[in-house]
């Protein structure tokens, strides 16, 4: 089987010679193609071959350095969409301010956040001291910065999509969010509170990304027919939810479904949300649309997917094991780990492991490799080049 084969059928619950690990943006856990910053160097530091490439500090993701990881760990980086189909929005500008170990961003919009300089290497959580949706008023200037351009020509489309012919590994096309932008735009307290203040506001930043999605995405799924469709909702947290069951229905379903019967037509294996979170109450309402899976199943959210996997047999999850595990000190945690999940939920099918998010700069090269050593046995993968170093 080829890597497109083995994905496929893992998809669909069929017999597979091995069960790989893949990883997708956002979340890619162990795969989509290795580390960066302070993960990368300290895996470097504490043992890791210096031939397997890091990400390119200027471009952050690099094909070169997913080939690189892919080939040591044995683990898939999927294709995925490497163009936009218009010519690109002119943006918010922004001044920036150096505040000691910080970095002041003023944006045109309004906005105006604080985080630590070269915090796209560090990867650490800004703090967003206005969000560039405040009212209608921020929302129109941000429309209007944020619509892209003229639409590409039908042949240059075409050169563009080319490359993604005859493939043998699963292509991943992601579509945006519904609610989850409201969130990204306005911040989770206004993004909840506007769905009773005023959920005009909610329906027309959710329509505006539906309009950009129609015109200029979903004409790619039919020329491409990727196998993976994901929305980045993130809206969920510890305790469950951070919309309520109805609100979700009202305003994100319709787009769900919309997408659902989009890939049903073009032949995609699955649907994906990307949220953090419990997802205990997501779930049912992602079945009723007709999406067929999530990631990456945070652990320290509560969750439980051999309890989830009885009432949804046929939905694909990705994750649900512990990154801590292979920090520094933790060797101990990661058989317990790995042999309490992942046997039994290979057994039902539909799943791919990975651990929940990323590495974090506390992991150890050798830690790693006996993790993902007991792993593979477990998975019965012959992938990756790490096992003389386990």
């Amino acid at each position: 089987m080829n890597q497109l084969e083995r994905f496929k059928a893992v998809c669909k619950g069929q017999p597979v010679d091995y069960v790989p690990i893949i990883g997708f943006p956002g979340a890619s856990g162990l795969a989509f193609g290795g580390a960066w910053g302070e993960v990368y160097q300290r895996l470097l530091d504490t043992g890791m071959p210096a031939r397997i490439k890091g990400w390119n500090e200027k471009t952050l993701w690099s094909p070169d350095a997913a080939k690189s990881w892919s080939d040591f760990w044995g683990t898939i980086t999927p294709l995925t969409l490497d163009f936009f189909p218009a010519e690109p929005a002119a943006g918010a500008k922004y001044n920036k301010k150096v505040d000691g170990k910080f970095e002041i961003l003023e944006y045109e919009t309004g906005a105006l956040t604080k985080q630590l300089i070269g915090n796209d290497d560090i990867y650490s959580m800004p703090e967003f001291i206005k969000y560039h949706v405040r009212d209608w008023d921020s929302w129109n200037i941000y429309k209007k910065l944020y619509m892209p351009g003229k639409l590409w020509s039908p042949d240059k489309i075409e050169q563009h999509c080319k490359k993604f012919d005859n493939r043998t590994f699963p292509l991943f096309m992601s579509l945006g969010s519904t609610w989850g932008e409201v969130r990204n735009l306005a911040g989770t307290e206004l993004a909840g509170t506007l769905l009773y203040d005023d959920s005009a506001l909610v329906q027309d930043i959710i329509d505006w990304q539906n309009d950009i999605r129609k015109k200029n995405l979903y004409p790619l799924i039919e020329r491409l027919k990727p196998e993976i469709l994901q929305l980045s909702e993130d809206c969920c947290f510890k305790q469950g939810m951070l919309i309520s069951p109805s609100h979700f229905e009202k305003f994100c379903s319709p787009v769900y479904r919309q997408v659902v019967d989009l890939a049903k037509s073009n032949a995609a294996e699955i649907v994906i949300i990307d949220t953090d979170g419990n997802i205990n109450e997501l779930v049912p309402l992602l079945d009723k649309t007709g999406v067929n899976a999530t990631y990456p199943v945070e652990v320290k959210a509560g969750n439980d997917l051999i309890t989830l996997r009885k009432k949804f047999p046929n939905f694909i999850f990705m994750g649900w094991l512990e990154k801590e595990v292979i920090n520094e000190g933790n060797e101990n945690l990661i058989e317990n780990e790995i042999m309490s999940k992942v046997p039994a939920m290979i057994k039902t099918g539909r799943y791919f492991p990975n651990i929940d998010h990323s590495l974090q700069p506390m992991c150890t090269f050798k830690n790693l490799c006996c993790f993902m050593k007991l792993l593979y046995n477990v998975l019965e993968n012959p992938e990756g080049q790490f096992y003389e170093f386990a």
